[in-house]
């Protein structure tokens, strides 16, 4: 459901990155990776039965 979220940061750190704003797009890039790891912890520990 929410799945777009890390889509959309990474996709909106990029175009900051294009139009030069690069500590922004690395502070986008690391919301990107934050974002993923919590959605990545939270379906492989409950939805996949995987002790983390």
């Amino acid at each position: 459901m929410y799945m777009f979220l890390p889509f959309l940061t990474a996709l909106i750190g990029l175009i900051l990155v294009w139009f030069e704003k690069r500590l922004a797009g690395l502070i986008l890039l690391a919301l990107t990776v934050g974002l993923l790891a919590v959605w990545f912890y939270f379906h492989a520990s409950t939805h996949l039965n995987i002790s983390l």
